[in-house]
């Protein structure tokens, strides 16, 4: 199944990062101003999508074919980040890694936070400093040791986790709509986190 990568507006990771998390094959879709983060990076997407609200100079998409690019009215249902999702579903992407919106406008934030909660969510989202994943059942989470992590509820509860190899435990925290476990910490390089009920957003810095 293709791989399918969504660059947004706001903060990515540097541009050695970034050429690193993309191979050849991946599907690379840029939403509005995240053509702005492709092109600093030497990255040509395969479709742009959105109201271009926030592209820096919109004749840019003069270099591209016409056949592949997507310009909405800013009036809209869909986000721009929804719109590269359903463009990357639709055309075979099973795992899918936002990259982009780091320090970006909260609404937007909150709004990308939403997708997570949803069916057939982003396999992750890379920011310039943080690395958002969802986690149902059984998983390994990796990271140096003392390492922040935090924890967020996502989607609908009831909620029950158990954990090994943080600082502090998360089976007797009261989970709710709006519970974080914040800047928790690795006790060693790798922590088992189970998930038995409802799902958890992991925000880990990098």
């Amino acid at each position: 199944m293709t791989r399918g990568i969504l660059l947004i507006g706001g903060l990515g990771p540097d541009t050695d990062k970034l050429k690193k998390m993309i191979d050849t094959g991946n599907l690379i879709c840029a939403a509005d101003s995240g053509l702005d983060l492709a092109l600093s990076a030497g990255i040509l997407p395969d479709r742009i999508v959105g109201d271009m609200d926030s592209l820096s100079d919109k004749s840019l998409l003069n270099n591209f074919p016409a056949d592949t690019v997507e310009i909405y009215p800013e009036d809209k249902d869909e986000t721009d980040t929804e719109l590269g999702l359903s463009w990357l579903r639709k055309h075979g992407c099973g795992d899918i890694f936002i990259i982009g919106g780091g320090e970006g406008r909260l609404d937007h934030t909150l709004a990308l936070k939403k997708l997570f909660a949803g069916d057939n969510p982003p396999a992750a989202w890379f920011t310039a400093r943080e690395k958002i994943w969802s986690l149902e059942g059984c998983n390994s989470v990796s990271g140096l040791r003392g390492s922040t992590i935090s924890f967020v509820t996502a989607g609908g509860g009831p909620w029950e986790v158990s954990s090994r190899g943080l600082q502090w435990e998360l089976d007797k925290v009261e989970w709710s709509v709006d519970t974080i476990s914040l800047s928790n910490r690795l006790k060693s390089s790798i922590a088992e986190i189970t998930v038995h009920r409802g799902r958890l957003l992991v925000i880990q810095p990098f």
